[in-house]
Parts: structure tokens; sequence; C-alpha cells
């Protein structure tokens, strides 16, 4: 499945770079991400709300296609609970800053509505984790500290669908990302933590049309 995501990635960039001379609508987008991981035990309560900004380009193959690529700045990762733990109670936020590039084949529903479809390749640029608990109702953590690169794989893939409102030059949507690629390296101590987890994300976002 990774080889065919990189084929399928490096194909849309060959195919995208030769119709570049073709009608193309570029513009700029960000908005929030409501980001997880597949953890044993997570659930819609260990959301993280990270956001994304970046650019795109949007080239038309035919009246009802186009061929959408994006370069995005995005923070991911998740919300660790420690309600209910014995001693702690509290929370642990794990931001991953990854540089993404989904490649989307876009099918234009209507004139002001489309669907995405298509995979993506991200880079991990930094790993940090936010604690803030109670231990044994007695002292605080407040901790805000960088974590070891090396313990994660520094390229992520997996696969993005959407829905998108044209509200010329605005647009408006959704998208949601899951990833297929593991998060930790083995054997590193982030492996004890987050085993073999996916990223998980959903945005909402708006943009501009230039």
């Amino acid at each position: 499945m990774k080889k065919i995501l990189v084929a399928v990635l490096i194909g849309g960039i060959l195919f995208v770079s030769n119709l570049s001379a073709q009608n193309s609508d570029f513009g700029a987008k960000g908005g929030l991400n409501f980001s997880n991981m597949t953890v044993s035990g997570n659930n819609d309560e260990n959301l993280k709300l990270g956001f994304h900004v970046g650019v795109f380009d949007k080239i038309s193959i035919s009246e009802s296609f186009a061929i959408q690529p994006e370069l995005l700045y995005s923070v991911k990762g998740f919300k660790y609970n420690f309600d209910n733990v014995v001693f702690a109670d509290g929370e642990a936020k794990f931001n991953l800053r990854y540089i993404d590039l989904p490649v989307k084949l876009v099918y234009n529903l209507s004139p002001d509505f489309e669907f995405q479809f298509g995979p993506y390749v991200s880079y991990l640029l930094k790993a940090k984790v936010k604690t803030d608990a109670e231990v044994m109702d007695f002292f605080d953590i407040d901790s805000d500290g960088e974590l070891d690169r090396a313990n994660f794989r520094p390229f992520d893939m997996g696969l993005s669908a959407g829905l998108g409102f044209n509200l010329d030059p605005f647009l408006l949507g959704f998208n949601y990302n899951v990833g297929l690629t593991r998060v930790a390296k083995e054997n590193r101590p982030a492996e004890e933590i987050i085993g073999d987890a996916r990223n998980t994300v959903i945005q909402v976002y708006a943009g501009i049309r230039f």
C-alpha cells in the first residue's frame, strides 16, 4: 500500500506539472485540525485541537474533474488524559508538526460543490509534549518540552477525503485524513507510549482563490 501511495503521488505530481499551462486556480487556505491517534483506549474525548495553513492549486482537466496539489503546515497529535489514573489527574498533549503534501482528485458535483479524494505524504518537522497534571493532590506538573525527533518516523503517508463549497473567490470545506504509516519508530521510547498508532485528522478550513 505504501509503494502504491508513493507511485500515485509521484504520478500525480508529474501529471500536474504537464497541466500547469492549463486553467488553474491558485489560492491559500487554513483552518482547524481535530487530531487523534489510533491508540488503544482513545476516543473523541482525546481529540487535540491544532491548525493547518498553506497553499493549493486547482488545475482543471475537464469540466467535471481537476487535480489539486496542496502544500500545508499542519499541527497534529493527540491528547492523553490522566483521569482516573492512580496518583495523577490531568492531561498531556502530543504536538507533531508536519509539512503535508496532498494530491487530490477533485470531482465537481456542481459549480459550487465538490468532492475531493487522494493520497498525501507528510514530513515531520518537530515533536513536542505539553503536560498539565496534578499528582497525589499535592503538586502540579506544568511542562512544555521538545521530544527527540529520532523516536518518530520522519514520513507519514495516508489518504484524504472531503467536501468543498465554492463561494467565489472564497471557499469552505472539511477533510478527513487517515494515516497508513505508524508514527513511532520500532524499539524507541515513543513506541512504549503510542505503539503502532497512526495519525487521524479532521480538518475544517476556509480559503481564497487569487
